[in-house]
């Protein structure tokens, strides 16, 4: 079974690969992210459950570029009715869960996500490709299979709890996330997609 960062460090690898944007939600997994690869390119959503996922649409849509968009399950089960809206993507969109079943940034309360079926949901909101994974080359796979169709593709990965303390905080403020990610992606986008 994969970490969190371990996860994490498979994505930001594929993010980098592919030119990919990633959106990520709030909890500790910005701050993993931030700490194992920083880029101009993640959007860092902090401080909103279950918005990495609509803004990762409406990117996609409006750009054509591939986005991830990485949440834990306690994030995903917050936005599920952005799920639906999926399909309206217009390039590469890969919607990762990250599901250690409990709201580890809050005390590791016990989320809703044992026995309820992302994938099926995934499959109810009609995403092209819906999988679950735990073994680490699935997972890699999976993501890089994903992130090259052009079509919305569902990751749900199973993951173990990560040992030691949180990792630190993201150092920037979301005014500049904001600005830092659309100077990025301008600087990589032709001019009539903006």
């Amino acid at each position: 079974m994969l970490t969190r960062d371990d996860a994490l460090t498979r994505i930001a690898r594929t993010a980098a690969a592919c030119d990919a944007a990633v959106f990520i939600g709030n909890g500790l997994g910005p701050r993993a992210l931030h700490a194992i690869a920083d880029r101009d390119e993640n959007f860092y959503m902090m401080g909103s459950m279950g918005l990495a996922l609509p803004l990762a649409i409406g990117f996609s849509r409006r750009s054509g570029r591939t986005a991830l968009a990485v949440e834990g399950d306690g994030n995903t089960l917050m936005g599920m009715s952005a799920m639906p809206l999926a399909p309206a993507a217009r390039g590469p969109l890969v919607h990762i869960v990250l599901d250690n079943q409990v709201y580890e940034s809050t005390g590791g309360q016990l989320s809703p996500a044992p026995g309820f079926s992302f994938v099926s949901l995934a499959r109810a909101c009609q995403y092209a490709t819906a999988v679950s994974v735990t073994d680490p080359e699935a997972f890699s796979a999976a993501l890089l299979e994903a992130a090259g169709a052009r079509q919305p593709g569902f990751i749900h990965v199973r993951t173990a709890a990560d040992p030691g303390p949180p990792p630190p905080r993201v150092p920037h403020h979301p005014a500049d996330i904001t600005a830092r990610f659309t100077a990025a992606i301008a600087r990589a986008t032709p001019d009539e997609t903006r």
